[in-house]
């Protein structure tokens, strides 16, 4: 019998509004499963006001999935940029290519306020590499990852989040989140063409923006958020299949819909090995990074 993965984004635990309502209630994503995937941005560990809730809230979701039986791998995204040192996925042999979506631009997050600080830690980041390096996919994660935390400081003094209201009171804001919109699909194509180009689908976040769109030979997949605008989608991997779904609030807990928006057929692979539970980070690993410079 194959493994059966399932990938969410964007849960952005800790904080009160704007994200998932606690692991609890994330908890029926993942049953029947043997693997989970949280593709980035799990939890608001960036951000003073809100990284304690976000810390315990990580540990109580490695604490069900450890209960259940289920692998839990956890990859960083802008919002916690230091929780994992795991940056992307290789799944399917290949066929799938997994990573949070904040690579596919200099600035990460170029709607933000903090968008000059994080391009300006991007750009002194890359001009330390050996110029021989820079197409390396593992440095061009990492580089993200430096600029990501950048944007920790500036975060201190802001909402921490993007709301209906921060687009009103910034129009610049939206016209930029429209924007990269647009040309996120193709960036990523772009960027898994370059780095993985066995790969005929890319899963994403990042950008809180679900949907689907074919590039050429390619599938770019984004599983939207739980926080603003909401929508968030799953993909399942399973019996050589891939299956894109929304994920529904049904009372106090998140459900999956029991149909697919669409299902992609996989090339045959043999079934990795799964182990129970997973490895669990301590607090001070979540929210902060081993060592600074």
């Amino acid at each position: 019998m194959s493994e059966r993965i399932v990938i969410i984004s964007d849960t952005h635990l800790g904080r009160a509004t704007a994200a998932a309502r606690s692991a609890d209630a994330l908890r029926p994503l993942w049953a029947d499963t043997d693997h989970l995937v949280i593709n980035g941005d799990v939890a608001e560990v960036h951000h003073h006001r809100h990284m304690i809730a976000a810390a315990r809230e990580v540990l109580r979701l490695h604490d069900l999935c450890e209960i259940d039986g289920v692998r839990v791998t956890i990859l960083s995204g802008n919002h916690d940029p230091y929780i994992s040192d795991i940056r992307h996925l290789r799944l399917a042999a290949g066929q799938v290519f997994v990573t949070h979506g904040d690579v596919m631009h200099p600035a990460v997050a170029p709607w933000s306020p903090a968008a000059p600080r994080i391009r300006r830690a991007y750009d002194e980041a890359l001009a330390r590499l050996e110029p021989g390096t820079r197409q390396d996919l593992e440095l061009a994660l990492e580089l993200s990852q430096v600029a990501s935390h950048a944007e920790w400081t500036e975060l201190e003094h802001q909402a921490a989040r993007s709301s209906m209201l921060g687009m009103f009171l910034r129009p610049w804001k939206l016209v930029e989140v429209l924007r990269y919109w647009r040309r996120l699909p193709h960036l990523a194509n772009a960027f898994v063409a370059k780095h993985a180009p066995e790969a005929r689908h890319i899963v994403l976040g990042h950008s809180h923006r679900p949907g689907l769109w074919t590039i050429g030979t390619r599938t770019v997949i984004n599983t939207g958020s739980f926080g603003f605008p909401g929508h968030p989608r799953a993909v399942i991997i399973e019996n050589d299949r891939l299956d894109v779904v929304r994920i529904r609030a049904v009372g106090d807990e998140y459900r999956l819909d029991p149909q697919p928006i669409r299902s992609f057929q996989l090339d045959p692979v043999t079934a990795p090995s799964t182990r129970p539970g997973s490895v669990r980070p301590s607090a001070a690993a979540i929210s902060r990074p081993a060592s600074t410079s």
